[in-house]
């Protein structure tokens, strides 16, 4: 079961059905720029309305809500992305006024391809993007000069070295952009990665903290039991021997001597009766290498048929649930159960142990006598309950009162492992 819930855990971790948040906020700031930019194309008169390039823009945005997790279809994502580019290199080379859509487009894709591609690819998808930005400026006839930059002109036109020159600057400027957001994403897709490892050491090292200590509990069990056996167990049999022989030669007239030994015989047999369970009981699994779905219903009707209690039950749980969920809420059911056939004098009991909004949901419910909460301060069972709970970061409250039942309810958080699970 351990090794069972550390894969859970790194399969967990390491699945990624969306982007980073961060970085889809980056793109949809960069998409809302490149949407921004087309509507104010429009404004020019020689400016069409751009529903090509609307609905490519819409495309891409509705494309990095769900990034795909295997090879092939990464490439082919990719291709995709790219294939969206050639288009829009298409419709900006034959657009009269230049705008900063492929460029902004073409930062969303290569920092989409950092989170799925490794290695060169990614300096593949660059420089795509850096070549389809490149061959767009220099296809261009016309590109727009900044008014301080038109100023430093002797002419009203800049020469083709010129004009060549301010190409080469747009071309350079923005490959610098595309290594800086390539660097820049790397360093933070780093970061995320070294989380999740933590994440994972620390699932593991409390997993085999957990297993640690199952062991080490077991070992102190059978140790005390093999004490038990070994000390009190011999003394009370050799108690019941010598009783037994004092019985045989007690003289007929001495009936008060023989009743006083007859009870000492008969309590030292109770006794060794109930050293042996005891001993019985530590030794054993509770659970017995059953599921918590079939163990519990199990304790339910072994606890509730000899009392002549009638159980209405609900168990539905998760297949994998660690050892020490599944014994923690086994004995808290069996301790309140255990209560209501004592103290209770109750004809029916409730038991629902369902998994809720990634929480364990457990409920015993009986229609007994009930007691006053505040008077009972010092019993065990209780405070037995409420610290299982409390040392799985869980709740447990109970809520009674003279004549209205008893109701137990515990809240447990559902491992990590399985919270995408449930």
């Amino acid at each position: 079961m351990l090794h069972c819930g550390v894969s859970l855990v790194k399969s967990d971790v390491r699945r990624s059905h969306a982007p980073l948040k961060q970085l889809l906020y980056v793109e949809w700031v960069l998409l809302g720029m490149a949407t921004l930019a087309t509507l104010s194309s429009m404004l020019f008169p020689s400016q069409s309305i751009a529903w090509v390039e609307i609905s490519l823009i819409a495309g891409l945005t509705m494309m990095g809500l769900h990034l795909p997790q295997r090879q092939l279809p990464k490439l082919g994502y990719t291709v995709v992305e790219l294939g969206i580019l050639l288009l829009l290199s298409v419709q900006t080379g034959r657009a009269s006024v230049m705008t900063p859509l492929l460029p902004l487009l073409g930062i969303v894709v290569v920092i989409r391809s950092c989170q799925m591609l490794q290695g060169w690819w990614r300096v593949v998808v660059v420089a795509v993007v850096f070549a389809l930005h490149g061959v767009t400026v220099f296809s261009r006839v016309k590109i727009p000069i900044p008014p301080l930059l038109a100023q430093g002109f002797k002419t009203t036109t800049p020469t083709d070295w010129q004009m060549m020159a301010i190409r080469a600057n747009l071309i350079i400027f923005f490959g610098l952009g595309l290594v800086f957001v390539l660097l820049l994403v790397n360093a933070l897709l780093s970061v995320y990665r070294s989380q999740q490892d933590l994440a994972i050491a620390h699932a593991q090292l409390r997993a085999y903290a957990v297993k640690v200590e199952n062991q080490a509990t077991l070992q102190e069990r059978n140790r005390i039991a093999r004490e038990i056996h070994d000390s009190l167990g011999h003394s009370l049999t050799a108690q019941t021997i010598l009783l037994e022989n004092a019985l045989l030669f007690l003289p007929p007239q001495a009936h008060r001597a023989r009743d006083y030994l007859t009870t000492a015989t008969e309590s030292a047999y109770r006794a060794l009766r109930d050293v042996s369970k005891s001993v019985s009981a530590l030794r054993t699994d509770p659970l017995q290498d059953a599921p918590l779905n079939q163990a519990i219903p199990t304790l339910i009707k072994e606890i509730c048929q000899p009392a002549n209690i009638v159980p209405d039950y609900q168990v539905e749980l998760p297949d994998a649930l660690p050892e020490d969920v599944c014994l923690a809420l086994f004995r808290i059911v069996q301790e309140a159960l255990t209560n209501t056939v004592k103290h209770s004098q109750a004809q029916l009991v409730q038991v629902r142990l369902l998994t809720k909004s990634h929480r364990l949901h457990l409920q015993v419910l009986d229609n007994g006598k009930g007691f006053d909460p505040s008077k009972n301060t010092t019993g065990f069972g209780l405070r037995g309950m409420r610290e299982r709970a409390t040392a799985l970061e869980g709740t447990c409250q109970i809520w009674s009162a003279p004549g209205a039942g008893c109701r137990i309810s515990v809240i447990l958080p559902l491992p990590t492992a399985l919270v995408h699970l449930a």
